[in-house]
């Protein structure tokens, strides 16, 4: 169950954000989206086309059309590199407001402590994604099952950036973010797969990122509340007396009382 619950959770996160009208809270990550698009794609041009230079010279048809190839792939991987950092605070306010939405309230963090925290996490991640690129390139050279490992690691990346939000607001470090998502393994693989399938749905990926935030949140809450015994808006479930006691605790001791009499 917590694998499909986790490959549905990002699904959810753009259900919710359009049932509750959240269109705000992605109105200036899509403009950023689109010039980080058109940034990324010109500085790939220019870099291979001084590249291809020669080939360009020499077989202006081939050569265009490898640096047309190039272009595109070299744009998107920087792209999808640049993108959680450029959007980070944007997705954590959006993530803020869906736990307060479910819950009514949330652990408030001040801004340039939380802005800080998530850039240096967020640098750290990077060199982790060089680490795995590495790795990927190496596997691929050697046994060509080195794709899988890259959709493999790049689903639990994707992971690693949902959860991140609410888990940074409860100020967890950077080692105790990977042990969460350690300590639920089928939740982590679904929700990565599942982001990695939203990001390949055409155009998605300008949305994929708030999204998959408030997918990892809406599923952070209810894991807490069920951790609690309660619902996720961390209350306890069935109705409450003013001693604590539910309505059906009191009505066995009721049954209890009259059995003894």
């Amino acid at each position: 169950m917590g694998f499909f619950r986790g490959f549905l959770a990002p699904f959810r996160g753009g259900a919710y954000v359009a049932r509750h009208r959240l269109w705000p809270y992605l109105l200036l990550p899509l403009l950023l989206d689109f010039a980080l698009a058109a940034a990324t794609m010109i500085a790939s041009a220019r870099y291979w086309r001084e590249e291809l230079a020669a080939t360009l010279t020499t077989s202006p048809v081939i050569g265009w059309i490898f640096l047309a190839v190039m272009t595109v792939l070299g744009g998107v991987v920087l792209f999808l590199v640049a993108q959680p950092l450029l959007l980070a605070v944007f997705d954590d306010r959006l993530s803020e407001r869906v736990e307060r939405s479910v819950r009514g309230t949330a652990p408030e963090v001040p801004f340039m402590a939380s802005t800080g925290r998530a850039l240096v996490h967020g640098l750290l991640k990077l060199v982790l994604y060089g680490l795995a690129l590495v790795v990927g390139l190496g596997l691929t050279a050697i046994s060509g099952v080195g794709s899988l490992v890259g959709v493999g690691l790049g689903a639990i990346f994707l992971a690693y950036d949902g959860f991140d939000y609410p888990l940074s607001r409860r100020g967890a470090s950077f080692g105790k973010k990977w042990a969460y998502l350690a300590r639920h393994p089928a939740q982590t693989l679904g929700f990565g797969l599942g982001a990695t399938v939203l990001y390949l749905i055409p155009l998605a990926v300008f949305v994929a990122p708030p999204f998959v935030a408030a997918g990892a949140t809406l599923i952070f809450l209810e894991n807490e509340g069920n951790a609690r015994g309660g619902r996720a808006d961390g209350k306890p479930e069935g109705p409450q007396t003013k001693n604590g006691d539910s309505k059906e605790d009191r009505a066995v001791g009721g049954v209890r009382k009259s059995a003894e009499m």
